[in-house]
């Protein structure tokens, strides 16, 4: 082997360790490689949760043992991994001197906190509640014991977790991994209330297996208040969504479609998993077409996904060999409140102002001016635009979309909230090594608060023994003078 071939060899060798350790450090840092994460750890812990309650409930008055085990064995392995990971994560975050409550990326301290009441649930209702009050059967009497109902709440923070993410960091549209958070959430809420769920026991359909055990009107009853609750939780989701992010195409679609895969799962009636379908197809058209209207749809969405899940599930059941035991009347009925709760729905809960509100008023119909960065030292948006980026200084996606990083002297593209983050840390550094006491006292403020997050601004007060007057005059001083020193090196790069 050649001198040069076994310098390459070795060089590899050291290389090669610290590329993975840069890779892992990155996986549990980087805000969308953690969300990524999440929803699939979180994908597969909802999914042994419907394998579980496919156990529960596919066979009447039976549970399938291995099926459960098999469900239960998911689910711990998922919440096994995701709260190994997380706590990775939050020791990382500890280490490099982060706040506790900052120690991970937006969304997923509280994800974290969750994952540790479940385990606690779970751990209170297999040691205490279960062998005390012999909750080890079938129906709501296992579903909704007090520990298996604090385990759906942290099961619906953990599975959100991404999708809080996205709202925090101000994502305009909804990215997979946002649209995927949202339909585990949903199907928290499907798992919660699985026993009024008309694609899990349809009442209407003529050879439902219990509907000639039961009284008819109780029934129709059963088969309303199911699907009266689904389509109201649908368009609650469809609303959310909407209200939040800006949807692509089948977004909606994919949310629905997600969340039937996992309901149907539950007794295996995959021939009504066209319904969310055509819901989903439904909705996500209305949401192109009101488009080219100012605003966006609430109330109309809403009415629109109640109504289309109520007419395809209507026109599944009848295309059924065995047809609907409902009357046309009774359909007519049922669609017709379905999309009248749906609009209510959308009536009380939707956010900002209707489009038929803005339209008259031209002010609201354009965007506003951005924000840019400025030269003039009189400028009141110079200290809150450097403030904004310092507080976003852990969060790449937003610091990226800062004025700051439209600067000449930070590179365009992918790289820009890198380099200002770099830059901004820069300038604190120098600040923080300064000459002056009262420059050095601003700089250290700015470390321990924006780069290190040491703790809140009293616990920095306190650290530095600063008066709160004192503190914010030298939070405000620090500003000031961050602003100053990019202006020199914007003017610098400029006669460059």
């Amino acid at each position: 082997m050649s001198k040069s071939v076994s310098k390459t060899a070795r060089a590899r060798v050291m290389v090669w360790p610290g590329g993975i350790v840069k890779y892992l450090r990155k996986l549990v840092e980087e805000p969308r490689a953690v969300d990524s994460v999440a929803v699939v750890l979180s994908a597969w812990f909802l999914l042994g949760a419907y394998v579980v309650a496919y156990a529960y409930v596919h066979d009447p008055n039976e549970v399938l043992e291995t099926t459960a085990r098999t469900g239960s064995t998911i689910v711990t392995a998922a919440w096994s991994v995701l709260t190994l990971y997380l706590f990775a994560g939050f020791a990382v975050g500890l280490r490099a001197g982060r706040a506790w409550n900052r120690a991970l990326p937006d969304g997923q301290t509280g994800t974290f906190a969750a994952a540790l009441i479940f385990g606690s649930a779970w751990i209170v209702d297999d040691a205490f509640w279960s062998p005390a009050f012999g909750t080890g059967g079938v129906g709501l009497e296992t579903l909704f014991t007090p520990p298996h109902l604090i385990e759906m709440t942290a099961a619906a923070v953990i599975v959100s977790g991404p999708l809080r993410a996205a709202a925090r960091r101000g994502e305009i549209a909804a990215s997979p991994v946002a649209l995927t958070s949202a339909a585990l959430l949903l199907s928290v809420f499907t798992f919660a209330t699985q026993f009024a769920h008309p694609l899990i026991d349809p009442w209407p359909a003529a050879d439902y297996q219990f509907l000639h055990s039961a009284p008819r009107w109780l029934g129709e009853n059963m088969g309303m208040a199911a699907l009266l609750a689904q389509t109201a939780i649908l368009a609650g989701t469809g609303l959310l969504l909407n209200s939040g992010f800006k949807l692509r195409p089948g977004s909606l679609t994919f949310v629905f479609a997600l969340n039937g895969i996992l309901v149907t799962i539950t007794k295996g009636n995959f021939y009504l998993l066209p319904v969310p379908i055509a819901a989903g197809i439904a909705a996500d058209a209305w949401v192109a077409w009101t488009a080219r209207r100012p605003g966006r749809p609430s109330a109309s969405l809403c009415a629109v996904i109640g109504a289309a899940y109520a007419i395809a599930y209507m026109a599944d059941i009848a295309v059924h060999p065995a047809g609907s035991s409902w009357g046309p009347s009774l359909w007519a009925g049922a669609i017709i409140a379905a999309t009248l709760l749906s609009w209510l729905l959308g009536r009380v809960l939707r956010a900002g102002l209707p489009a038929a509100v803005i339209a008259p008023y031209p002010m609201f119909m354009g965007e506003p001016e951005p924000e840019r960065w400025t030269l003039d030292p009189d400028s009141t948006a110079r200290e809150q635009l450097v403030r904004a980026a310092l507080d976003d200084l852990g969060t790449p996606e937003a610091l990226g979309r800062s004025p700051l990083a439209q600067m000449p002297v930070v590179a365009k593209g992918q790289s820009a909230a890198v380099e200002l983050r770099a830059l901004l840390i820069d300038v604190i550094g120098e600040l923080a090594s300064s000459t002056s006491p009262r420059d050095a006292e601003a700089g250290h403020l700015l470390l321990d608060y924006y780069v290190k997050r040491a703790g809140s601004h009293e616990v920095i007060m306190e650290r530095l023994h600063m008066s709160r007057p004192t503190y914010y005059r030298r939070l405000h001083h620090g500003f000031e003078l961050v602003a100053s020193r990019l202006d020199q090196i914007s003017v610098i790069n400029r006669a460059l």
